[in-house]
């Protein structure tokens, strides 16, 4: 066996003592100081320890490798760089471990009525506060609160939780005792919208792009909405729908002044120029396709929806609406005519469906001013200012539609007639593309020259 002498002298030209000495050293302390948040003060002792043993191991590795290389001992110091690159990955190996406990050892640990919550006060007109926004941890370790909505009476209104990507509220100050807060509002996936009134003292949110719904008083937080209801969660854990009670958002917003920004930080960050940096996106325009080449009869517009897609709706010579169904992303929208002031619009995706299961695709009678959805063997009528399609489906055979008005209200309709008896020839006269633009074919490419498998223009595909 090896004695004692022999391993000393083994260790101290193979650099093998450095190794142990270090890496083995530094990673141990490394794990006492990341899993000590149990030692309290200790940890700071335990802290400035292992960064003094971290210092003197990495001095003494750079003067040792220095040295032989110094010296000219080639093999040595290859192998001392070696050995020491082997430290420290064992180094980064326990550091890592050593976190991963801590960061289980503190999530066991987290409890949220633990949590301290912050209060960011809005101001009022009188320069007192109108009322507050609380935020409280959700998470023992994400950036995510849970938000509140509480006014000068103690009352409180739990909103939708930021998850962490919402960023701050964009706060606008809108008629009297109003005010307008918008969350997410770079992230339309995240974005929500809540209406504010402080002589009320109630809440309410923005659903379907469109409509005002109340948040119940007492509510803990809205946990989901549609395009016409809201979930929340009560004050005893339960969930609830709420729906009905819809306002129309119209020009509510019309007149807003910008006030600032809610941070969840804890702060209000107030508009110094009074300048609205977000006016482009709280209120999307609707545009109108430029589809004068082909001189239709009504007008297909579409805007930039709160949600992740783009709605769109058709609009009559006499300035009638017709909300369409909600639309995903589409490669192209198919143009054609049947017979004077009869059209077909036909939204194709890139798969040559919209979705899995439905085709989105319109008849347009602009001389009866009229128009339905094609659906399954039926022609649909979408009932005069409709502003968003809730749902549609076959019930006894016949189709049916859940769509919903102008003033709020829910519209049922299930006049229908069968698609076999639109004996119209349609012929493609153009496309639209993702971007609003419309694209005119010419006869003879509509005639058989048309590239159908770049624009997908074939209305059965």
């Amino acid at each position: 066996m090896m004695d004692k002498n022999k391993i000393r002298d083994f260790l101290s030209r193979t650099g093998l003592g450095l190794f142990l000495a270090w890496g083995c050293t530094a990673a141990i302390f490394l794990a006492v100081v990341s899993g000590a948040s149990f030692l309290g003060k200790t940890q700071t002792v335990a802290a400035i320890a292992a960064l003094v043993i971290l210092a003197i191991a990495s001095l003494w590795y750079v003067v040792a490798f220095i040295m032989t290389l110094a010296k000219r001992q080639w093999k040595k110091a290859a192998l001392v760089f070696v050995l020491g690159g082997v430290g420290a990955c064992l180094l980064s190996v326990g550091f890592g471990l050593a976190m991963a406990f801590n960061f289980w050892a503190e999530a066991a640990a987290w409890k949220k009525e633990d949590e301290k919550p912050r209060q960011v006060g809005v101001p009022g007109e009188d320069g007192e506060i109108a009322f507050s926004v609380e935020y409280i941890n959700a998470h023992p370790f994400l950036a995510e609160y849970d938000k509140t909505i509480v006014f000068k009476s103690g009352k409180r209104i739990g909103v939708c939780m930021d998850t962490g990507g919402a960023g701050p509220f964009v706060v606008y100050r809108l008629g009297t005792d109003e005010y307008y807060l918008v969350d997410g509002l770079n992230y339309t996936f995240i974005r929500n919208d809540y209406r504010v009134n402080t002589a009320r003292e109630t809440v309410e949110m923005m659903t379907g792009d469109t409509f005002w719904i109340r948040i119940p008083d007492g509510t803990l937080a809205v946990v989901g909405h549609g395009s016409d209801s809201i979930s929340v969660k009560t004050a005893d854990e339960e969930d609830k729908n709420v729906d009905g009670g819809l306002v129309a958002v119209g020009d509510s917003l019309a007149h807003r002044r910008y006030l600032g920004l809610v941070s969840p930080r804890g702060e209000f960050e107030t508009s110094t120029d009074g300048n609205d940096p977000y006016a482009d996106v709280i209120e999307p325009p609707w545009n109108a396709v430029d589809a004068r080449a082909a001189n239709l009869p009504f007008a297909l517009e579409w805007r930039e929806g709160r949600t992740w897609c783009r709605r769109w709706r058709i609009t009559s010579a006499t300035g009638k609406h017709f909300g369409l169904y909600h639309l995903g992303e589409f490669k192209t929208c198919v143009v054609s005519v049947g017979a004077p002031g009869v059209y077909r619009i036909h939204f194709v995706a890139k798969n040559g469906r919209v979705s899995d299961w439905f085709d989105n695709e319109y008849r347009i009678d602009a001389n009866s001013e009229k128009v339905e959805m094609v659906f399954d063997k039926w022609l649909l009528s979408i009932p005069l200012g409709t502003v968003d399609i809730l749902s549609f489906g076959l019930d006894g055979g016949r189709a049916q539609i859940m769509a919903i008005g102008e003033d709020g209200t829910k519209i049922e309709s299930s006049s229908t007639i069968p698609a076999s008896e639109d004996v119209y020839q349609y012929m493609p006269i153009g496309f639209i593309d993702m971007d609003g633009g419309f694209h005119s074919i010419s006869p003879e490419s509509a005639d058989g020259g048309v590239d159908t498998e770049e624009h997908d223009l074939d209305p059965e595909a």
